[in-house]
C-alpha cells in the first residue's frame, strides 16, 4: 500500500477490492457452469423431466446470489464462498425456500446410491412424481413389476444410478485469468482515486 494511506483510505481500498472482485461474479459462475455441463449433464436421461440441464438457469442464478452474499474482504484477504449448503441440502437442515431444481442438483452433487429405473407417466397412464411426468423406482422393484404392468422389463437403469457425486464441485477452479483481470481493474481504479 502506498505511503501516506491512512485508515480511511485503507478502508476505501478494501471496499474497492471487494467491488472489483464482485464485478467478476459472472466469470466465476461461467467456470462453474462449464464444470456442470462437463461433469453433470452427460449423465442425464433424455426422457427425464427432472434432468439437471432443465434447471441450468435457476442453478446459475443460485450461484450468482450465493457469490454476491459471500464475497468479503477479511483481514486484507478476499474470501469467496459459493454454494449455500443449506439450500443445496448438504447440511442437517434443508432451507424451506429451496426449489425442486436446486434440490435435484444438490442431490446429484452429493451423490446417489443404488440403481433406479425412470418410470414415466406415459408408462403408467397418469401423473407421476414431483413434476407429474416421472419418478424413479429401485431397479429390483422395477424388474419385478415391469412385466405385470406392461413395461419394458429390459429398460436401462437411470443414468444417475450409483453416481458418486461431485464433492469438490465448488473447489479447485482455475481462477488465474480472473485474478489477473481483478488485479488489472483494481490498479486502474486506484489510479482514479
Amino acid at each position: 500500500m502506498p505511503v501516506g494511506y491512512n485508515r480511511l483510505n485503507k478502508f476505501k481500498l478494501l471496499q474497492l477490492l471487494e467491488k472489483t472482485v464482485k464485478s467478476e461474479i459472472d466469470s466465476i459462475v461461467d467456470k462453474l457452469m462449464e464444470r456442470f455441463d462437463k461433469e453433470v449433464v452427460p449423465y442425464e436421461d433424455d426422457e427425464d423431466p427432472a434432468k439437471p440441464s432443465l434447471c441450468k438457469e435457476e442453478f446459475r442464478q443460485f450461484l450468482i446470489d450465493s457469490l454476491k452474499e459471500s464475497i468479503k474482504v477479511v483481514n486484507n484477504f478476499v474470501e469467496i464462498a459459493v454454494g449455500d449448503e443449506r439450500k443445496l441440502g448438504f447440511g442437517e437442515d434443508l432451507d424451506e425456500e429451496t426449489t425442486d431444481c436446486i434440490k435435484i442438483i444438490g442431490t446429484i452433487l452429493q451423490g446417489i446410491s443404488g440403481n433406479y429405473v425412470l418410470v414415466t407417466s406415459q408408462m403408467t397412464g397418469g401423473p407421476e412424481g414431483r413434476f407429474g411426468k416421472a419418478f424413479i423406482m429401485p431397479e429390483d422393484q422395477y424388474r419385478i413389476e415391469a412385466v405385470s404392468k406392461g413395461w419394458d422389463p429390459n429398460k436401462p437403469v437411470w443414468k444417475f444410478s450409483n453416481f458418486s457425486g461431485l464433492p469438490d464441485f465448488f473447489s479447485g477452479l482455475d481462477l488465474s485469468d480472473i485474478v489477473k483481470r481483478i488485479n488489472r481493474k483494481l490498479a486502474e481504479a486506484i489510479k482514479k482515486v
